[in-house]
């Protein structure tokens, strides 16, 4: 609706600027060019549905009061909006608003629209375009940790709305399968478990993060490791067969912790990028990167130098010739592009990247790698309480534990229900999607749990409850011959009028639009916001209207057929943050 009233208010400027002279009355005498227009929500439903300043943009240009403006293009969109029934009215408002309200027949279309598409609601035209999202991006031999959540809800749930908005997409994962810590790893698991029957080792992901932190505690207490430490390296970076066989093996280790979590969390991927592989690319590409301007050898190293572009200087390759994150990213962004004809690559690595990243795009920038490169930041996540994680220091919150206290968190207060696991995976996407990625989390497994307030589980319970009320409609007498789904698609609409049936109605209208803003910002976190909002505007219809009626029918099956849309529209908000919309609590 927002580009709909768009569109006419820029049909209607190119009329008034013919009928009402504007450029000829202009304060400079000369002719204005077309402004941006700007629809927005207005901050409370009495000033309207939908509301534009356009007038106080060109008051100055004109010459004229905003409040003059705004009632002359008030007085031609009537005029060519004479027989439609989008808007109830158009108001001016001081200093110079146009406000839109949208009639009761509009809304009233809308709720049958959305009982016809179901969860087709909101999608957008398909658009040419294929996009990229790289997200999760965990390292092998590290537990998959707290942090780690946050990526993988925030790139999931881009997935699901960017493809709902029209767009081609790839879920990638980029895994961390080479580098240092490998190599500690392995250093670690030789020099202080060699006589472990590892095969028999139970929580064996667990067993390589805490190998990791002990290898890493140990080389800064003793300096003398360090050389072992190298050692170790530079053996496993010539292919030392023992070293590698030990690490195939310990890293399909981390893949099945990582595959499980995945599965949990109800998250897939499209394709699968191996740092190791990078790694093997990236120094294929060197000489031809030597030659880009930005690209040289420093004191041994290979550096890119972005110091006039205001971006340092990026370490590609240290001078004992390993290579670093920066070298292995530019071969994976040629990769994207050449192999899977991509136009949008989009990254979601935490915020403290963000220089790197700049660093990165202004490489391929110099390149002459021209493309659509966007990095997607967030902000650190902890759990109430505790500390700043680091793996190094071995104080990490591991996902696995988070998702199981979270699972007894949901039975202790749950203690009927058959999908603590369902409920609790919901309450840890909505509480962490909740924030916007600019602002720290610190989890509160108690808050995230509640079933009052802006949590998952109370967005569940509205989708419950919603569903036991058109269970119950199904076992009715006057509603047993035709079925309450025929009876909704087929109701009169034109009965829904109660202001809180409008409310919600105009609630159900703001879907489509979430999409299209969400797939373009990137900001998740208003879809948790909507789904809050959509909940809240159904309680409170709920209590104020009776939805079934034995003594009025025709009121019934209208109310129904409202009460489905929200289920559907409800249901797929959850969807696209990959909450299941349960139809019992």
């Amino acid at each position: 609706m927002k580009k709909q009233i768009e569109q006419i208010v820029k049909k209607a400027l190119f009329e008034a600027k013919n009928t009402c002279k504007w450029p000829a009355s202009s304060a400079d005498g000369v002719d204005f060019e077309m402004p941006e227009i700007v629809i927005d929500y207005p901050k409370s439903e009495q000033f309207g549905d939908y509301s534009s300043n356009i007038a106080m943009v060109l008051a100055k240009k004109l010459g004229k009061s905003p409040m003059e403006i705004a009632g002359q293009l008030s007085s031609v969109i009537s005029h060519q909006s004479s027989g439609m029934d989008t808007f109830a009215k158009i108001e001016v408002a001081a200093p110079g608003y146009l406000n839109f309200y949208l009639s009761k027949k509009y809304l009233q279309d809308l709720t049958a629209k959305i009982n016809t598409e179901k969860d087709s609601f909101g999608n957008c035209k398909k658009k040419k375009e294929k996009v990229m999202i790289e997200f999760s991006q965990p390292n092998t031999h590290k537990e998959f940790h707290i942090g780690h959540l946050r990526n993988v809800f925030i790139g999931d749930a881009l997935v699901r709305v960017i493809r709902k908005a029209g767009s081609q997409v790839i879920g990638a994962n980029y895994i961390g399968d080479t580098g240092s810590h490998i190599a500690k790893c392995l250093w670690g698991i030789t020099k202080f478990h060699s006589q472990e029957k590892l095969d028999e080792i139970l929580n064996k992901a667990e067993f390589l993060g805490k190998v990791y932190t002990e290898a890493v505690q140990a080389i800064e207490k003793n300096p003398e490791f360090e050389n072992e430490f190298k050692r170790i390296q530079n053996e496993f970076e010539k292919g030392d067969p023992v070293l590698v066989q030990l690490w195939e093996k310990t890293k399909q280790w981390s893949l099945a912790e990582f595959q499980k979590i995945y599965e949990q969390l109800k998250v897939s991927f499209d394709v699968y990028f191996w740092e190791s592989e990078e790694e093997l690319e990236g120094k294929k590409m060197l000489k031809e990167l030597l030659k880009v301007s930005c690209i040289k050898e420093s004191q041994g190293a290979i550096v890119a130098d972005l110091e006039e572009a205001g971006l340092g200087v990026l370490v590609l390759v240290r001078k004992d010739g390993s290579a670093l994150y920066g070298l292995k990213d530019i071969s994976l962004a040629v990769k994207k592009f050449k192999e899977f004809a991509i136009d949008r690559s989009v990254v979601v690595v935490d915020l403290r990247q963000s220089l790197y990243f700049k660093q990165l795009f202004k490489i391929l920038e110099c390149m002459g790698f021209h493309k659509d490169m966007q990095h997607v930041g967030y902000e650190f996540v902890s759990l109430k309480g505790s500390e700043m994680m680091s793996s190094r220091k071995g104080n990490i919150i591991p996902a696995t534990f988070l998702i199981e206290e979270t699972i007894r968190k949901v039975k202790e207060k749950f203690p009927d229900t058959d999908m603590a696991e369902q409920i609790a995976i919901g309450a840890l996407k909505f509480y962490m999607l909740k924030y916007s990625s600019q602002s720290k989390i610190e989890y509160n497994i108690e808050e995230s749990v509640k079933l009052d307030g802006a949590t998952g589980p109370y967005v569940q319970y509205a989708h419950a409850r919603i569903s036991s009320i058109l269970r119950k409609a199904k076992h009715e007498a006057w509603n047993m011959e035709q079925g309450a789904e025929k009876n909704t698609q087929n109701a009169n609409l034109e009965l829904l009028v109660h202001e809180k049936e409008l409310s919600l109605m105009k609630e159900l209208n703001n879907f489509p639009e979430l999409v299209a803003v969400v797939a373009e910002t990137y900001e998740v976190n208003k879809l948790v916001h909507y789904a809050i909002k959509l909940a809240d505007k159904f309680h409170s219809f709920y209590g104020a209207c009776k939805v079934i009626d034995e003594q009025n029918p025709e009121l019934s099956e209208a109310r129904l057929s409202l009460v489905n849309a929200v289920k559907i529209v409800l249901a797929e908000t959850l969807a696209l943050i990959g909450v299941e919309a349960p139809e019992k609590m």
